[in-house]
């Protein structure tokens, strides 16, 4: 269950080379994704409607992108452009065509109504000064302000929302990340969770902690230090895009000031129903010490994710053992803990029935206008 008018992360600008061509499944869409040789980046269904040969086997060239199989070349808004074999191009000649925008180092695509792109912005949060002006992905731009990891990429094998889930209930860093990060305290802290627009949640644990050696070596805190202020604030966007914001101040300091601020932006994409493109990126606030808190936290990240994949692939495979489509299929038992996942689901939710909705009355109209034609 995905909405489809939404924008997520296809790719990192990087993996699209100059001229380059690049397969990818996106909400069970395979896709060709090319960059043009003006630079810009464009997204075809994966197949030639002539015989159905995947695109991304093919070239880029000045006329588009140039199918490997009978040379017939297409434009970014998927119509055909040349046929080597004969001057006229047939009508039916095209092939589905998805909008991309180019941002920040990051390639997102829209795989649901093409017209519905046009006037729906990026995700964003709402920006304030300092740090907080990072909430527009700005944070993701090499700067004197931010000392940037990533993007990264890691395929995961399991349903997207489990991956949205997952960062959604903090409080299993005590569990899943003991070893890596030895961060109980998350149990017992102050909680604030609730929605934002129609789109948007936020998820905000704050408490006193003596930090853990992981941590302290992480964050690179003055060892001296008996107590510090941590917290952990998730802002989400649906359907995958979130950013967290974590860190930790000298108690009752000032966290701007004085404090270690550390900005994890995970943009997580359906791939197929069991899969999903975890797409993700470490930024840190004024980036301490040259860097090196920075690298700190990359190699921190990448060993977090490992246990999050290996847990999440878990989970996935035991929903299929137990014959289970949905989570929802089977899950039980609620905690409060749970509040944040469960508006989040509900969102998607109401996201995909108005899709469905809209889909039905279009479908209907266009059938009662078929009719009026008929009848005249």
């Amino acid at each position: 269950m995905f909405p489809k008018n939404a924008w997520y992360v296809a790719a990192i600008s990087r993996e699209i080379k100059d001229r380059g061509v690049l397969s990818r499944t996106i909400c069970e869409l395979p896709l060709a994704l090319y960059r043009a040789q003006d630079g810009t980046v464009g997204a075809l269904l994966d197949r030639c409607p002539h015989r159905l040969f995947p695109l991304s086997k093919g070239e880029v060239t000045q006329d588009g992108l140039r199918c490997g199989y009978h040379g017939l070349a297409f434009a970014a808004d998927g119509r055909c452009t040349h046929i080597p074999s004969q001057d006229e191009i047939p009508p039916n000649a095209r092939v589905a065509a998805y909008p991309v925008r180019e941002s920040h180092g990051l390639i997102w695509l829209w795989p649901g109504d093409p017209a519905l792109a046009q006037n729906t912005p990026l995700p964003a949060f709402e920006t304030g000064p300092g740090y907080l002006s990072g909430l527009d992905f700005s944070c993701l731009d090499e700067s004197d302000k931010w000392g940037v990891a990533g993007p990264h990429l890691i395929e995961v094998d399991a349903n997207y929302m489990l991956a949205v889930d997952n960062l959604l209930d903090l409080t299993h860093v005590a569990f899943i990340h003991a070893k890596t990060f030895d961060n109980s305290a998350i149990l017992g802290s102050e909680r604030i969770t609730k929605t934002v627009g129609e789109n948007q949640l936020i998820d905000f644990f704050r408490f006193k902690n003596p930090m853990s050696a992981p941590l302290r070596a992480a964050y690179m805190l003055d060892q001296d230090i008996p107590l510090y202020d941590s917290f952990l604030e998730t802002y989400w966007h649906a359907p995958g895009t979130m950013i967290l914001v974590h860190g930790a101040t000298p108690e009752r300091a000032d966290r701007e000031e004085s404090g270690t601020i550390v900005m994890g932006i995970n943009a997580i994409t359906p791939a197929t129903r069991t899969s999903c493109h975890y797409f993700w990126s470490q930024a840190v606030y004024r980036n301490l010490r040259g860097g090196a808190v920075r690298d700190a936290w990359e190699i921190a990240t990448r060993n977090a994710f490992a246990e999050d994949e290996h847990a999440l692939r878990t989970q996935q495979h035991n929903l299929e053992r137990f014959g289970m489509r949905e989570l929802s299929d089977g899950v039980s038992l609620m905690l409060k803990s749970d509040k944040a996942i469960t508006l989040a689901r509900r969102t998607i939710a109401r996201l995909v029935k108005d899709e469905t909705r809209g889909s039905r009355l279009n479908s209907s109209r266009d059938n009662n206008e078929g009719n009026c034609n008929d009848v005249a």
